[in-house]
């Protein structure tokens, strides 16, 4: 699985580094607007080829995998691209920014046969799977909380009068595309789409959501997802049932830990010792390995559904995005 790189921000390295942790991933191009840029990127990360031309790298037959961590509003465009050159994708969070491009990339990767992987860490961890089966020691299940707050030091460029891209509409940023999309993810994988979805957010003068709070009801069930980088608060998730609740200290981002907590026993299961981006790859590896398109279209069928609940919570607030 040898993957050319588009994007040179601290995500980028980290996902290099957990990657190369997976049997068989090896990282052989980097491409960047400028060769300066790409050749001190690829060095710095031990990559062979450096790339200023897209169409070049996308033309180079070495590669299986283009793994897009450019700003989000080119997630798209850099998907698509990729796609028309015969390359299977990983495209970082968050999918796309509305529902039709959503649809036309998933299309297109169905249409040619390749993979396309959004790169959304939390649900792939084996605390995911481990949460989902413990349900029936706390059900039914009411109440949910999600909290991923980190606080922004572009946001103090912002009230400064610079607008970065992460608090950029034209650049599809804001603390929901940000980082409450990993509340939704965790939310969603768990109980699928849910009823009704509200957003009430703290916005700047251009719209953008600096904080917010998601809420998505389910029958019998109300959820909150919270997600600010104006802010400075303690990360959790807690899953409430009438008979105990399971807490994720840290947040669901990374679920490092997951304590279950009913009237007679209280359990902590802590087994994840590999970096956090570590088990997506893993997965999607496996996935390309066995060419199980079952399973892509399942791991697509929930990043739809998860753009689809960040469009409606965004137009809560009448904050569109063209890509």
């Amino acid at each position: 699985m040898k993957i050319g790189t588009i994007g040179s921000g601290v995500i980028v390295e980290e996902f290099i580094q957990a990657a190369r942790i997976v049997e068989g991933v090896s990282f052989d191009a980097a491409y960047s607007r400028t060769m300066d840029r790409a050749s001190l990127f690829a060095q710095k990360n031990d990559i062979p080829k450096a790339y200023d031309d897209l169409d070049a790298m996308l033309a180079d037959p070495a590669l299986d995998f283009i793994y897009i961590a450019s700003p989000n509003s080119l997630h798209y465009s850099y998907t698509m691209q990729a796609l028309h050159a015969g390359k299977n994708v990983i495209v970082e969070k968050p999918f796309a920014g509305n529902v039709a491009r959503a649809q036309e990339m998933i299309a297109l990767a169905k249409a040619k046969n390749l993979m396309l992987f959004e790169a959304i860490c939390n649900i792939h961890m084996p605390h995911f799977k481990y949460i989902s089966q413990q349900f029936d020691r706390i059900a039914p299940i009411k109440a949910i909380q999600c909290n991923f707050s980190q606080y922004s030091s572009r946001y103090t460029q912002l009230k400064n009068g610079e607008v970065t891209n992460v608090f950029d509409p034209q650049f599809s940023g804001g603390a929901l595309a940000d980082i409450n999309i990993y509340n939704l993810h965790f939310v969603v994988g768990l109980f699928g789409k849910p009823d009704h979805v509200t957003y009430i957010a703290n916005t700047h003068e251009n719209g953008i959501d600096t904080s917010g709070v998601v809420t998505l009801t389910y029958p019998g069930m109300v959820v909150e997802c919270v997600g600010a980088k104006d802010s400075f608060s303690k990360n959790f998730g807690q899953i409430q049932g009438e008979n105990g609740y399971l807490y994720i200290p840290e947040g669901v981002n990374s679920i490092k830990s997951v304590e279950t907590i009913t009237k007679d026993a209280k359990i902590d299961y802590n087994i994840q010792d590999k970096p956090r981006l570590y088990y997506q790859v893993d997965v999607f590896k496996n996935i390309y390995d066995t060419q199980d398109f079952v399973r892509r279209d399942a791991l697509l069928e929930h990043s739809l559904a998860v753009v689809e609940v960040a469009e409606k919570a965004r137009d809560a607030i009448n904050l569109k995005f063209e890509f």
